[in-house]
Formats: C-alpha cells, structure tokens, sequence
C-alpha cells in the first residue's frame, strides 16, 4: 500500500510554515526599520553637533550680548533683545536677581571680538540660522534634520556685573524624514559656553 499525508496534517503543515516565515518576515522588517531610524538619528545628531560647534567658537569670542544696559554709551550700540524700535529682536524673559538676572532667548544677538562682526542666531522654518551683520538670515543645518526648539539662556551679559558672559543652548531636534516613528522622536542637546571677555568698558570705545 502506498503511504502518503493526508489533507488534514497538509494544511496544519501550510500553517506552522506560514506563521514561522511570518515570524521571520516580521523581525527582519522591524530590525532594517530599527537600523533606518538610529541612523537617521546618528546623522541628525552629528549635523546639529557641527553647528553648535560653530555657535560655541564664536561666542567665546563675543561681547556685548543682548540686554547690555549700557547700550546707549557703547560704539557699536548693544543689542537689545526686548527693544520696541526693533521688530527684528525677539522678545525675551527674565528671572533671578535684578542685579544678575538670568535672561531666555529665543534667539543671540553679539558681537564678534575679532572681526567686529554683528551675529544673530535664531530658528527659522525648522533650521538654525545665522545673521551676519543683518544681512538675510542663512541656514547652518542641513537638511537630515529638522530644529523643533531652540533656547538661548544668558547670564552675566550685564555690564559691571564683573561676571563672564555664560550663554546656554538649548535645541530640540528630530530627524527629517516622513516616517512617523522617526520625525516624532524628538531630543534634546545642551551645551554652555562661557565668553572669554569679563565686561566691555563703557563709553563710546569699549575696549573688550
């Protein structure tokens, strides 16, 4: 007599074998997702690190930050983060001591030491941009990331406070990409920078 299987054990068969490819198929799939979305964030990570990198070198090399109340008496004129004649400046917050506040930027208004240069980073349309000497606003990221939030926190910009400028930046940032589980996934980079100037003299020639 000839052997053979029957219908029922063929289709129990066809299943065990359809759920363990399904199973296979599965982890394969999650794991070049998996392997998309870190690299995405990798990339994102390494492009707004270039750009804070940028930030910090020039900073350290700034004066006269934005809310210098000696802004009347100084050549070139300060910022000013809060002046109403400026439509350009953004509005800005404080707290802390009166006589050391602690101000927070959505953008940084200063200057450069070694150039003279007048520099504005702000957030626009997703990217971090810098100003030179007003000229329009250019991005400095790229295009694999996308800037959600960006804070500038300031202490010790006040002249005759005889502390040292610290600038803290802070970005929220998630990777351009239209797949939802990566565009959503926000985080957050930190870094403060201390300016190596104490104060500028007040007068129609700081000397910084």
């Amino acid at each position: 007599m000839k052997k053979g299987f029957t219908l029922i054990e063929m289709l129990i068969t066809v299943g065990l074998f359809t759920i363990v490819i399904t199973i296979a198929v599965g982890a394969f799939t999650n794991a070049i997702r998996t392997e998309r979305q870190v690299s995405s964030l990798i990339s994102a990570e390494s492009n707004v690190s270039l750009a804070l990198e940028q930030m910090t070198r020039e900073i350290r090399n700034g004066y006269l930050f934005c809310h210098d109340p000696g802004a009347a008496a100084t050549d070139p004129p300060s910022p000013s983060c809060n002046d109403a004649n400026n439509s350009s400046m953004p509005t800005c917050t404080t707290s802390g001591n009166p006589d050391d506040p602690v101000w927070t930027c959505p953008s940084l208004d200063f200057y450069d030491s070694e150039t003279g240069d007048h520099i504005n980073y702000s957030w626009a349309g997703g990217s971090l941009t810098e100003s030179i000497n007003s000229s329009t606003p250019q991005s400095i990221t790229g295009d694999s990331v996308s800037v959600k939030d960006l804070q500038f926190v300031l202490f010790g910009q006040t002249e005759g406070d005889h502390w040292p400028p610290r600038i803290t930046i802070s970005l929220g940032i998630a990777p351009s990409s239209t797949d939802p589980a990566v565009e959503n996934d926000i985080f957050n980079l930190e870094t403060t920078v201390s300016a190596r100037t104490i104060d500028c003299t007040l007068g129609p020639n700081p000397q910084c």
